[in-house]
């Protein structure tokens, strides 16, 4: 009897979320698709509205988008909040010049089966659809080593252990970074600080306060995501897919 209810209640599911995904991870899990591209999502109100997924430039890992700024508008004072502001930016014409999910989004995709880490690119490619050509200004964290992803902050920061960082080919693996954010801040992180404190990740070539994946208050040019007013910073949740071995 529990294997039948087991079926049973796996069947449902299944059915459930093949018209419902609430992310890129779980349209991979339940309705099979590889190819990168726009795809329609289902908020936490079973709303839909239309994202990206990037299957292809990390596997296993799926991502699905969550935010996209040109340096131009990610400058500007109306856009610099944290993730735990509700700023919803261009959700019925998704652009990755300027495109924010709501709160209510990112959170049913940040809480959904599968969604483990998140990931900021620089100038992630969509039109040729290869991604990401390199791990250059990249980052990479587990969501559950930032549990203050959603904190209104102020203008202290938090100590985050990342899985990989590389700012202009200087890198390191599992070291712990500043994060700060909040009502008048993005999420960025300052190499300054970044410098003497957490675990002092150095990045030599560094402007003064540099700032990178964003605010973007002292923005570097040779920085991918600042390289110019059209270069944009990218922000992802998403997790590793491993298919079932049946």
């Amino acid at each position: 009897m529990a294997t039948r209810t087991n079926y049973f209640f796996c069947t449902v599911c299944r059915q459930y979320f093949k018209h419902h995904p609430k992310s890129c991870f779980e349209i991979k899990e339940y309705l099979t698709k590889t190819e990168n591209g726009y795809y329609t999502l289902y908020d936490g109100h079973h709303h839909p509205y239309t994202s990206y997924c990037d299957f292809e430039s990390e596997p296993p890992f799926i991502w699905t988008l969550i935010e996209s700024f040109a340096l131009y508008h990610a400058q500007k004072v109306e856009n610099q909040r944290s993730f735990y502001y509700d700023l919803p930016i261009s959700q019925c014409h998704m652009t990755w010049d300027k495109f924010r999910l709501s709160k209510l989004r990112i959170q049913a995709i940040h809480d959904s089966y599968g969604s483990t880490h998140f990931r900021v690119t620089c100038n992630f490619d969509h039109t040729n659809g290869t991604g990401i050509a390199n791990n250059i200004d990249y980052l990479r964290g587990s969501l559950c080593h930032y549990p203050n992803f959603y904190s209104h902050g102020g203008d202290s920061y938090d100590c985050v252990r990342v899985d990989y960082i590389n700012v202009r080919g200087y890198n390191c693996r599992k070291c712990s970074l500043p994060f700060y954010g909040g009502a008048a801040a993005h999420q960025f992180i300052d190499l300054g600080t970044a410098q003497n404190d957490c675990d002092r990740f150095n990045v030599p070539d560094k402007i003064s306060a540099e700032d990178v994946f964003g605010h973007y208050l002292q923005a570097n040019p040779h920085f991918s995501c600042s390289a110019s007013l059209n270069s944009t910073t990218n922000w992802w949740i998403g997790g590793a897919y491993i298919p079932p071995p049946f």
